[in-house]
């Protein structure tokens, strides 16, 4: 099976993640354990659905 690749308004729909700001803040930062997007150039970004489902079921553990 092929990962699904998610754009920016899929992620937010699926995380509950409020803002673009905040999912761009997330992934970027170093420190948080967030999922990296795939980026080709300046006009593709998307993060991959198993990477988004993982984080997701991470912090469904946490609680």
């Amino acid at each position: 099976m092929t990962d699904q690749l998610l754009t920016a308004k899929d992620v937010l729909l699926l995380t509950g993640i409020k803002s673009r700001s905040t999912l761009w803040r997330k992934s970027n930062d170093e420190n948080d354990k967030f999922p990296k997007p795939l980026k080709d150039g300046t006009h593709f970004t998307r993060w991959k659905s198993t990477d988004i489902q993982a984080w997701i079921d991470h912090l469904e553990h946490q609680l």
